[in-house]
């Protein structure tokens, strides 16, 4: 009774958090998409703009269903936790001092690696119609589709975190802070603008996806898998080839609208 008691009171807090994030998700798509749109419009990375009232109401009722799933798999995280299945902890001294400062980056690695080939087999055209279609029917993406999902997808591309809590330690500060890391990447792969640097391709960036990667993916389909890293798509040459040429050239409207 007292678990039960314990994983109830989780789902305030999931629920504050999701609206917390929307309520980001929401500011950005203002000043964005409306407030500064016409001082950014160089800054757009598909020039031809699609995104209409339709769209955005479709992707707001997706993201409820995102918003149940995530709310039900907080809870059954928690309750393998307080069941003792899970090695998820919030004393530092519990496990070596590794896990709690070594861990987010080996969960960030592990996190872009199964969205990878998660997503590809979400693009297996047996699964797309029935599951990853729902975030494609955005071509034109924007904030609102960062959590425009199936629920189906929302479960698949977070359940990582389950099996592996079970044999790896997990400290929760470490995995808050993979949390942020991964609404921010999310929101900056669908805003639709491109705000890196003209130099971004040219150094350490060179590693990871921009606004620009990403938002290939949903005008051009098959390609640009990745989520944090570029590392996979490289690897298999998955990514699309004029890629940073494409890059390059919004860097040049940029540079010509200031």
């Amino acid at each position: 009774m007292e678990v039960l008691q314990e994983i109830l009171k989780q789902i305030p807090v999931a629920l504050g958090q999701f609206l917390m994030n929307y309520g980001i998700i929401a500011l950005v798509y203002f000043l964005v998409w409306k407030l500064f749109k016409k001082r950014l419009q160089n800054w757009r990375i598909q020039l031809k703009e699609r995104v209409d009232a339709k769209q955005i109401k479709s992707e707001i009722i997706n993201s409820l269903f995102t918003l149940t799933v995530s709310t039900f798999f907080v809870m059954l995280i928690y309750f393998f936790k307080s069941a003792g299945y899970t090695k998820i902890y919030t004393d530092i001294n519990e496990y070596p001092i590794f896990f709690a400062f070594g861990g987010f980056f080996f969960f960030l690695i592990l996190d872009d690696t199964w969205f990878y080939w998660t997503h590809r087999l979400l693009h297996h055209p047996r699964i797309f119609k029935y599951i990853h279609k729902v975030h494609h029917n955005s071509v034109d993406v924007n904030p609102f589709t960062s959590l425009s999902f199936h629920w189906a997808e929302a479960l698949l591309l977070t359940f990582w975190i389950l099996p592996v809590s079970m044999v790896f330690p997990m400290y929760v500060p470490a995995l808050a802070i993979l949390q942020i890391w991964g609404f921010i990447d999310n929101l900056k792969s669908h805003l639709g603008y491109e705000f890196f640097p003209s130099w971004w391709n040219k150094s350490f960036g060179k590693l990871m996806t921009s606004s620009t990667h990403h938002n290939m993916h949903h005008s051009k389909f098959n390609g640009n898998y990745g989520v944090h890293f570029r590392i996979w798509d490289r690897l298999l040459g998955t990514e699309f080839k004029d890629y940073e040429k494409t890059f390059d050239e919004i860097q040049k409207r940029k540079k010509g609208s200031i």
